[in-house]
């Protein structure tokens, strides 16, 4: 029998204390560490120890999970005397499920090659709904070998493990996803935009996507509320979305392809984030859109 791998978890915002605590649901042995003290407190309350430095918990664990809000942060926990990498010896594993660059990506698996640790690339789709319920989908980049070996890993926080190849595979894979992701939260925003602008109620739009069988989405369903009431709770906070799309159009530009959607896109977030709207869901591009609107009620 398999020893089960001891987990250092690294990120336990929104989503990082979902997936961190179906880990500890699995029965697995984690320690944590946050940057904000307090988020920490209810691990502990739970048995689980908290690590005073990155450094200290990859000194705890086998296998360590990032999942931070950027690169920056990433350079944070993983770099410099305190960092994870620092502690780490051959045999370790490092998962990355934060959104990182490409660029980013590759590097930081060059520099765990180096140090023989096993990477894994492994972003996630989905939302704090879904970490919530352990329904993400894992996109993963590394060895077949690795990723089979931290399947129960893995799965005690998603529902699926999609191989994608070698890293940045799982990172790629992600800003795919999220492109979609992207436009689809701007189409609904704007038709429910329109549908008040011609004084339609816009719980119509989702009442008719729903009743359409080829457009029956769960995304739909899941944001209705945020644009019939114009309230706006993070599940996917708006900055974490407009730095992923800029990571989109930085990959189109280095391989020749043009993406106008998604630049009109970036635009209207890059709007919307210029407006203090940083940390609410991303749908509150819809504020921006309604702005004119409520306007001329005034």
């Amino acid at each position: 029998m398999s020893i089960p791998p001891r987990i250092g978890f690294i990120g336990l915002g929104i989503m990082g204390r979902a997936m961190a605590l179906n880990l500890v649901k699995a029965g697995f042995q984690v320690s944590v560490y946050n940057r904000t003290r307090q988020r920490t407190t209810e691990f502990a309350d739970m048995g689980c120890e908290v690590a005073s430095t990155p450094r200290a918990l990859a000194k705890l664990s086998d296998t360590v999970i990032t999942m931070v809000s950027d690169p920056a942060a990433m350079d944070a926990v993983l770099e410099g005397p305190e960092g994870v990498l620092g502690a780490f010896s051959g045999g370790n594993t490092l998962i990355n499920m934060s959104t990182v660059s490409c660029e980013y990506t590759k590097a930081l698996a060059a520099k765990c090659r180096v140090a023989g640790v096993n990477f894994l690339d492994c972003p996630v789709s989905g939302s704090k709904p879904a970490a919530e319920s352990g329904q993400l989908v894992l996109l993963a980049g590394g060895d077949e070998a690795v990723v089979k070996k931290l399947d129960p890993v893995l799965k005690a926080m998603g529902r699926a493990v999609i191989h994608a190849g070698q890293p940045p595979a799982g990172t790629a894979l992600k800003l795919c996803v999220n492109l979609v992701l992207a436009h689809m939260t701007t189409a609904v925003a704007e038709g429910a935009a329109l549908a008040e602008a011609q004084g339609v109620d816009p719980a119509l739009v989702f009442t008719t996507l729903a009743e359409n069988p080829a457009m029956n989405c769960g995304y739909f369903a899941l944001k209705r509320n945020n644009l019939v009431n114009k309230d706006y709770p993070p599940a996917f906070p708006l900055k974490h979305m407009l730095k992923d799309a800029r990571f989109m159009l930085s990959e189109a530009r280095a391989k020749g392809l043009e993406l106008p959607v998604t630049q009109a896109v970036a635009g209207l977030m890059e709007r919307s984030y210029n407006s203090g709207y940083g940390d609410k869901d991303l749908t509150v591009i819809h504020r921006n859109l309604t702005e004119p609107l409520n306007a001329a009620k005034e």
